[in-house]
């Protein structure tokens, strides 16, 4: 789904117009990316929580030349599904074996039990 899938559906259930719709999810979208920037955590109650956390320090190696490089650590943005969220991902979704070996997920049928 992309964001203008998501203007589209909020626009059908609240009847309001897809230009107000977008304008307000950027407006929503900007304000948690410039309290995040700032440091901040923006807590959105049964949804989750949006912040930063530092990455680790790395050492990587260049296969190409096989010279040793350091990564600094630096901040990165993380997001942390709240309760609400995960039950509700846990209810409608399942995992399954596809023929391959590979795992996929799949919609859960309504009569498979959680």
């Amino acid at each position: 789904m992309r964001k203008l899938d998501v203007v589209a559906q909020v626009a059908q259930r609240t009847g309001m117009p897809k230009q107000t719709v977008l304008k307000s999810l950027n407006a929503a979208l900007a304000v948690i990316a410039e309290a995040i920037a700032q440091g901040e955590e923006v807590r959105l109650k049964g949804f989750g929580t949006f912040g930063v956390r530092p990455r680790r320090p790395t050492r990587r190696c260049n296969v190409w030349t096989r010279q040793l490089l350091s990564i600094p650590s630096k901040p990165m943005p993380r997001f942390v599904p709240g309760k609400i969220l995960k039950q509700r991902v846990a209810n409608n979704l399942t995992i399954v074996e596809l023929p391959s070996g590979r795992l996929a997920i799949r919609p859960r049928k309504s009569s498979e039990a959680p």
